[in-house]
């Protein structure tokens, strides 16, 4: 399937967890409080910024959406019991939908968690960081009249606090609401940058050496952070795939969910690659993300040449992986 191509620039493909900080040895931050959440009538999976977030979420503005309009501190006032989700969805007949979940549980836990203090570099610190961690596009606490507030979720330096997603987790599901989108299909692949990095090299056997002493990869499956890596929860992951000489978008899809949640599974097992004296002339790039949009790993592919994943590391996939990217 030929693709829609966003301009892009000529940029790597970073992996999550790979920080690089210029404050070495410092390890002090400073608390701070977000302005406090306005609270409206209802809550709203329909809103302007949380349906083009769902709708479009390779287009989705980070910088807003770490902070809302409206979205703040959960006021004191407010005693939520219930927690409504907004993800990206699919009707029957295939098209695309919004979907408002209603989540409820542990809700005491969920407050809690979004009562922590936010926390920051202090001003006198310099801090480059290369994470890239999207919250959910669309998240509301009710209370028992309906009113509803979006919290803010509370930052860590060079990230997001991960204490919110496990008490999310924690709650159930007891309803859903469908909106059907007029004229998308849920498997329409979107847009994909006009061009990405290279994010592969060659490698020796004491490059494979260095990775199999590096703590990070030892573990597996890969958890990464458990906000920024989806893997059995992951929502239809879009597929864009460049040739590489010359640089050049190809065409891209969007995977089914079952396709998307045996994809990560692969990764996430995938032993690490060994050494690799070819180079690929074809490259998926993917962004991870739930059907909520929350997430935000990137990974890229082989498509040929050794067939490896750039996820902590470069790891080896096998034919039948591949197969699913190039169908």
């Amino acid at each position: 399937m030929s693709g829609r191509f966003i301009a892009g620039v000529f940029v790597a493909v970073v992996s999550v967890v790979a920080v690089a900080l210029v404050w070495a040895g410092v390890r002090d931050y400073e608390s701070f409080t977000p302005p406090v959440a306005t609270a409206v009538d209802r809550a709203d999976c329909l809103a302007p910024d949380i349906a083009a977030a769902l709708v479009a979420p390779e287009a989705r503005d980070s910088s807003i959406a770490l902070r809302p309009e409206g979205s703040g501190y959960p006021p004191p006032d407010f005693s939520p019991v219930a927690v409504v989700r907004c993800e990206r969805g699919e009707a029957s007949d295939g098209g695309l939908t919004i979907d408002s979940i209603r989540l409820e549980g542990d809700i005491h836990a969920v407050e809690d968690a979004f009562r922590e203090q936010s926390r920051r570099f202090p001003a006198n610190v310099q801090a480059d960081c290369a994470y890239r961690l999207v919250p959910p596009a669309g998240l509301w606490l009710v209370d028992e009249t309906g009113a509803a507030i979006r919290p803010t979720w509370p930052a860590a330096p060079c990230g997001l606090q991960e204490q919110p997603h496990a008490a999310l987790n924690r709650l159930q599901e007891v309803g859903r609401e469908q909106r059907l989108v007029d004229g998308e299909a849920a498997d329409d692949a979107g847009i994909c940058p006009e061009s990405i990095g290279q994010p592969f090299t060659t490698s020796t056997e004491a490059d494979k050496k260095r990775m199999e002493e590096h703590e990070d990869t030892h573990a597996r499956p890969l958890t990464e952070t458990a906000l920024a890596t989806p893997i059995s929860d992951v929502g239809r992951l879009r597929v864009c795939r460049y040739s590489t000489e010359p640089p050049l978008p190809e065409s891209r899809i969007r995977l089914s969910r079952q396709q998307s949640a045996d994809l990560m599974g692969a990764v996430s097992t995938a032993p690490l690659a060994g050494p690799c004296d070819r180079n690929a002339q074809h490259i998926a790039s993917i962004e991870v993300l739930r059907p909520d949009g929350s997430g935000g790993t990137r990974m890229a592919v082989e498509l040929d040449g050794c067939q490896r994943v750039n996820l902590l590391g470069q790891r080896q996939l096998t034919p039948g992986v591949i197969a699913l990217l190039l169908e």
